[in-house]
């Protein structure tokens, strides 16, 4: 009961603040996304997460967040909405809450408050997932279709998962061609990147509908995930949108970039996730194949980091990735040429950890997915959130943190980071003047 006190006297004091801190995390993620609810919408639906998980706090469970949300995602499905927008709602909420308990809640008792807000909002979304997947089931929608038929087509039969945003009349994903498929092979979950046009460079709509996919899968308890490109294409991915980056005067790579909410949601999935790599590598996409937890591919893949070629300064968090995973003479070699590093090479610095013929990739990647699907899921799950805290939380003093940040800001404030997105624009070698 001291726990729930603590959290409880936290809302009592800057529940208004949190309220609104969640607002503008969101409001900060639609820049560059598609249409987003009215802010009045957006706020009135933030209070009333906010309460139910008062509420929750209050009874010390979260028992009070299941049934509404299970009555929101009928809502949603009713009219022809995906819950994109209201699972983000419920991570940006869960971060202002841990810096909020973070910095209210005495030492000793943090963990006890952090697992508990967890706890609740995860069975809120979870809540959620469940209930919008079985109707989209019952209906035959062909957001999820129906499961995958047992056989070796793992991906290429996959059905569409929800595409981020409001859709268009019609029922979901009546708006376009979903970029973003999921389905499920028994107790593995594939999610298949298929934006041709693109090149699968990883836009907030892509982002947001990767999210949404693991969020599905996980309402369906598999026990791993495989992120691969369509068949047929040479391009694994692009990377970062660069068309969606912003213009200077923003940090490029903010906490709350859609890139960024995806390599959490995936380092933070509690089952294995596996990359399996046919096809190039670019920018911020190798970012997204280290966050996860192991890599196969064959003699087409080839990775490269290039935020140089932009200008771009690269964010303290990303780098730490690169940190958990490669040498460090490896890692300033690839960001300080942005030279590809081929499926040879990049197999003798263990980014893969399989490296076979192509014609043999499907076959080896879900023998490996359906060989850890069969082990201990609660097991796996402490195991991968343990080894997440060990290589991602490094600390760093507050002094050092700020002027990381300067030197950042004053990189993605000049001239030549918008040089670099011109001419990538333009399609022509950029000239970078140092200012």
């Amino acid at each position: 009961m001291e726990t729930s006190a603590e959290i409880s006297a936290v809302f009592a004091r800057s529940g208004d603040q949190i309220v609104g801190e969640t607002v503008a995390a969101l409001s900060q993620r639609d820049q560059g996304h598609p249409p987003a609810p009215v802010p009045a919408e957006r706020q009135r639906d933030v209070q009333h997460l906010v309460e139910l998980v008062q509420r929750c706090v209050r009874e010390g469970g979260p028992g009070p967040i299941v049934t509404p949300a299970q009555q929101l995602a009928a809502d949603r499905f009713a009219a022809g909405i995906d819950i994109a927008e209201i699972q983000a709602a419920f991570a940006a909420l869960e971060e202002v809450l841990w810096r909020h308990l973070a910095g209210s809640v005495p030492t000793g008792h943090q963990p006890a408050a952090l697992r508990l807000v967890t706890t609740i909002l995860g069975a809120g979304k979870d809540a959620l997932a469940r209930s919008y997947v079985s109707l989209a089931r019952q209906a035959a929608n062909p957001l999820y279709g129906h499961p995958l038929p047992p056989g070796p087509a793992h991906a290429a039969d996959a059905a569409p998962a929800a595409a981020p945003g409001p859709a268009a009349p019609g029922g979901p994903g009546a708006a376009g061609a979903a970029i973003v498929r999921t389905g499920q092979h028994g107790q593995v979950g594939v999610i298949t990147l298929d934006d041709l046009t693109k090149r699968n460079a990883i836009s907030a709509r892509m982002a947001n509908g990767i999210i949404a996919a693991l969020g599905s899968l996980r309402a369906q308890d598999v026990r791993t995930v495989v992120i691969r490109a369509a068949a047929g294409m040479s391009v694994w991915s692009a990377g970062h949108d660069i068309d969606e980056l912003p213009r200077g005067q923003r940090d490029p790579l903010g906490y709350d970039d859609p890139l960024e909410g995806l390599l959490r949601a995936i380092r933070t999935f509690p089952a294995p996730v596996v990359a399996m790599v046919h096809g190039t590598v670019w920018g911020g996409a190798l970012d997204l194949v280290l966050s996860c937890d192991l890599v196969t591919a064959d003699e087409t893949a080839s990775f490269a980091i290039t935020p140089v070629n932009l200008g771009l300064p690269y964010n303290t968090t990303g780098l730490l990735h690169f940190v958990g995973r490669l040498p460090m003479n490896l890692i300033k070699e690839m960001f300080f040429t942005a030279a590809p590093l081929d499926a040879q090479k990049a197999k003798e610095w263990m980014v893969i950890n399989h490296l076979v013929a192509a014609d043999q990739l499907e076959a080896v990647t879900f023998e490996l997915a359906e060989t850890m699907a069969a082990k201990s899921p609660m097991a796996m799950a402490v195991i991968k959130e343990q080894l997440r805290v060990l290589t991602d939380y490094q600390p760093i003093a507050a002094q050092v943190h700020e002027r990381i940040q300067g030197l950042r800001r004053q990189a993605y404030d000049s001239s030549d980071y918008l040089e670099g997105l011109r001419a990538f624009a333009e399609k022509r070698k950029p000239v970078f003047r140092g200012t």
